[in-house]
């Protein structure tokens, strides 16, 4: 009898991630939008502040390239971090007009800068940001995906975004480069667990004029 092998370490993270994320469907933004009752101010704020977030996000692309060590993974991350800049953020715009969003004086909340400053303890590891952003980019998708079938309307667009063929090629080669990352499991397994944290507070959070 021979053992199974190995699992890697993407495997790991995304069944941890995996998880976590089947909880989130009972938060209330995501079950808001399932039911047709979610108060649009709530997903107006969470647009707005998604909008800082990705903004950071092509920041960290672009970190990510300069401490690449090969020409095809600088390349591939210089491409992400633009298409974040001008496709993305395009299309999240696009996604907004219907809430009413103002993006031209959104500060962040308390949540998003405490999740943008944990990415910053990133900013000089390739190996620890590609372990920090990975419940983001592999649980947005399974998050949206389980909502694809229940939301029309003002909502369909923005799941649109993360559910298609192209944010799929996306995860799996974070993935790839996730698994060549050298790095320790333990470690790996605090960051995925301290950004699962962060994740789930940024989903969870509301704006000020609406009482919990």
């Amino acid at each position: 009898m021979t053992d199974s092998p190995a699992r890697t370490l993407s495997a790991r993270l995304t069944a941890i991630i995996a998880e976590s994320v089947a909880g989130w469907a009972d938060l209330p933004i995501l079950a808001g939008i399932r039911a047709g009752t979610l108060d649009p101010a709530v997903f107006r704020h969470y647009l707005e502040q998604d909008f800082l977030y990705l903004r950071a996000y092509a920041r960290h692309y672009s970190r990510l390239a300069a401490t690449s060590t090969d020409d095809e993974t600088l390349e591939y991350f210089v491409a992400l971090a633009h298409g974040v800049v001008a496709v993305e953020l395009e299309h999240h715009k696009q996604a907004a007009v219907p809430f009413g969003c103002d993006f031209t004086d959104v500060r962040p909340s308390a949540t998003t800068a405490e999740y943008l400053a944990f990415y910053d303890g990133f900013a000089d590891d390739f190996d620890g940001m590609l372990v920090a952003m990975l419940p983001c980019i592999y649980g947005y998708g399974v998050a949206l995906e389980a909502l694809r079938g229940s939301v029309d309307g003002v909502y369909r667009d923005w799941v649109d975004i993360y559910t298609g063929g192209d944010y799929a090629v996306l995860v799996d080669r974070h993935l790839r480069l996730v698994d060549a990352a050298d790095l320790p499991v333990e470690r790996a397994l605090e960051i995925t667990d301290r950004a699962l944290g962060h994740e789930r507070r940024f989903w969870n959070q509301l704006p000020e004029t609406v009482e919990a």
